[in-house]
């Protein structure tokens, strides 16, 4: 029994029309990039059905166009035969690939994004644990705005100061409250002669910064200074 060998015929995409037309005419890829101004390298792609080389599909459709124009083709219907082997161009990318752009040649797809977006989460995280870190391992500052190391003839007086907002004030052993901007002030009574006052400013971990006044009480008028020659 003798067997007829079936012919199989190929179906011809649009790269296929456009290198068998170009053949055809004797015509080659250099002739074709000299009078269309489109690279080699595109127009290769486009005999090859190599898609994924080109940004987006309107690249394409606009190459194509001015291929077949050269070559001698109908641009409309191998325009509209484009269309109907990939869709409508709707400005997605094509090959396949969607929802992705072109940014300075990186292909920022929804995977990459939320890849970044999670890195730059994790690096303000860490920023933030090492600054808070090095905040708690220092101790707070403080400082005395009133009195000065003086002698008063006043019972009382009021020992005012600023530290961290966060800190624990301690004058002489009993504790101060802080205002939110780090400000203090506590009335002390004085006893006659030098009183030593020690003020501690403590944060959260126990670190501790001091400063120390003394104020000399004498209930009665001091003297004022006499002038000799």
């Amino acid at each position: 029994m003798a067997f007829k060998r079936k012919k199989i015929s190929q179906v011809k995409t649009v790269g296929n029309r456009l290198k068998y037309a170009r053949r055809k005419k004797d015509l080659t890829l250099e002739q074709a990039e000299s009078e269309t101004k489109v690279r080699m390298k595109y127009l290769q792609a486009i005999e090859s059905d190599n898609w994924q080389i080109f940004p987006n599909k309107i690249y394409v459709l606009g190459f194509v166009r001015r291929y077949a124009r050269f070559i001698g083709l109908n641009e409309d219907d191998i325009v509209r035969e484009f269309k109907r082997e990939f869709g409508e161009y709707r400005g997605q990318p094509i090959g396949g690939v969607r929802r992705k752009d072109l940014v300075g040649g990186i292909v920022i797809t929804p995977k990459l994004l939320i890849a970044l977006v999670s890195s730059l989460l994790v690096f303000v995280v860490i920023s933030y644990i090492i600054f808070s870190a090095q905040t708690i391992s220092k101790p707070p500052e403080i400082e005395i705005l009133s009195p000065a190391n003086e002698a008063v003839d006043r019972k009382e007086i009021t020992i005012e100061g600023k530290t961290d907002n966060t800190a624990i004030v301690e004058i002489n052993g009993q504790l101060v409250s802080v205002s939110d901007d780090g400000y203090f002030s506590q009335k002390v009574s004085l006893d006659e002669g030098v009183n030593n006052f020690k003020i501690i400013s403590k944060n959260r971990i126990g670190k501790e910064n001091a400063r120390e006044v003394k104020i000399f009480y004498s209930p009665n008028p001091l003297p004022s200074a006499t002038k000799t020659d």
